[in-house]
């Protein structure tokens, strides 16, 4: 009973890690998806909506679900699936969306959870569906968490062909199998995206006839995809699109960015990056942003370099300032990527790096659960002789990494305040960061 309350309170968490990733949750493979977060809730929809362009209240998202006498009611808001992890980030979770639907259906011995997003683009949702293939691709082989390790099996889909992925978590617990395992589907028709989760008591050799039953459970509710096909087959996957998804540069409805020959979006001039900074004073020096200046430095975690990651595709453009006096540091610095994918791994990365150390020498790194409405990443470091504390958050919205840092002679004792200022600090920050998605946010 141990073994499957842990693991039925981790599925109907909507947070089981896919993909023999690192763990953790995060935003944004991509910005919130949730209408109501704290990003500010869904893109705008057009005034006058055409086919496709929002969902229907009468989409049979849960057909299927329950037994045949059961409606299960569905939702524009609610958690949904926004928080199902890959590699430490949540590929659902910061979408810039047009419209949102969720059903859910869990309770017992089960855990049954159904997503759909509409997107800004046939592009964008096949891009968010590499997601779930890509992202594993990265990480360590299984994912641990605690003395429960999840191994995820990639399946061709068969609901039609790639980004379209059937995935297979399957559990193992201090050392013994698991009776339970959680069969995910991945589903992009046009602009939309289908997501659905479903965990079971299944055994080994249960396991293949609970799959089949999950792919006859949303037969019904793929082929209600129809209404967002744009040339696509009845009932079928997107196909892969005819651009690479690199190669399409994010864009804000109201003021889209200007992009630059590279490939990478341009940081508006009037970027806030110093917002709150204090004035500089013979004690205190305080540079102007730019693209060439010091700015948070190179950040270590246990001998891995957290931040910046060179060498990520495509390139980066840079943003950075500082304040810096006596036992005072406030550093901020912002990460262009190629997209929104990109910028993904690289979090991944830096939530990896957090996850896997908690002391080296005498230093004492604490991860700190901070929500900033997007995908977040919050570190403090401290000492165990003497004062000095030091918090590092990093926060992705779309294809862009923000890092603000800050510095003083605090202690664990005082990690949380300083987290607290930090957050807020972010919190003013990133609403600039929508331009650097496809769709606001």
């Amino acid at each position: 009973m141990r073994l499957r309350s842990t693991l039925l309170t981790a599925a109907l968490a909507g947070t089981l890690a896919v993909g023999a990733c690192g763990g953790g949750s995060p935003e944004d493979a991509t910005d919130s998806a949730s209408p109501t977060g704290p990003s500010g809730g869904s893109a705008a929809v057009p005034e006058t909506p055409g086919p496709g362009t929002e969902i229907p209240d009468d989409f049979p998202l849960s057909a299927g679900m329950g037994g045949p006498q059961d409606a299960i009611p569905t939702s524009r808001t609610g958690t949904g699936l926004r928080d199902l992890a890959l590699c430490g980030t949540a590929p659902l979770r910061g979408l810039g969306v047009r419209d949102r639907m969720i059903a859910d259906n869990s309770g017992g011995e089960s855990a049954n959870t159904r997503e759909l997003v509409l997107l800004g683009s046939p592009d964008e949702a096949a891009l968010v569906a590499r997601a779930f293939t890509d992202l594993p691709s990265g990480c360590r082989t299984p994912t641990v968490n605690g003395d429960m390790e999840t191994v995820t099996e990639v399946r061709r889909s068969p609901f039609g062909p790639t980004p379209a992925v059937t995935l297979i978590q399957t559990y193992t617990f201090d050392g013994e199998p698991g009776t339970g395992a959680t069969v995910i589907h991945v589903v992009p028709v046009g602009a939309a995206l289908l997501i659905t989760s479903t965990y079971g008591e299944w055994t080994d050799a249960a396991l293949e006839q609970g799959v089949t039953d999950t792919v006859d459970a949303i037969r019904e509710t793929v082929a209600g995809l129809d209404l967002f096909a744009e040339g696509t087959p009845s009932g079928g996957a997107s196909p892969e699109p005819t651009e690479s998804p690199e190669a399409t540069e994010p864009t804000e409805p109201t003021a889209p960015a200007t992009a630059a020959p590279d490939g990478v979006t341009e940081i508006p001039a009037d970027f806030p990056l110093g917002v709150g900074l204090p004035e500089g004073d013979g004690e205190t020096r305080v540079s102007t942003p730019s693209a060439d200046g010091e700015g948070v430095g190179e950040v270590e975690i246990c001998g891995t370099v957290a931040w910046p990651r060179d060498g990520t595709a495509g390139g980066v453009r840079r943003l950075v300032t500082r304040a810096l006096g006596p036992e005072y540091f406030d550093g901020r610095e912002l990460l262009v990527h190629a997209d929104a994918e990109v910028a993904g791994k690289a979090m991944a990365a830096v939530r990896q790096a957090a996850e896997s150390c908690r002391s080296l020498d005498n230093q004492v790194w604490t991860v700190l659960d901070r929500d900033t409405g997007h995908d977040t990443v919050t570190m403090g470091l401290t000492y165990d002789q003497g004062l000095g504390s030091s918090v590092f958050q990093v926060t992705r919205v779309g294809s862009a990494r923000l890092m603000v840092s800050t510095y003083g002679e605090g202690s664990l004792a005082s990690l949380d305040e300083q987290a607290d200022q930090v957050t807020g600090t972010t919190g003013k920050i990133v609403p600039a960061m929508c331009v650097f998605t496809r769709t606001g946010c």
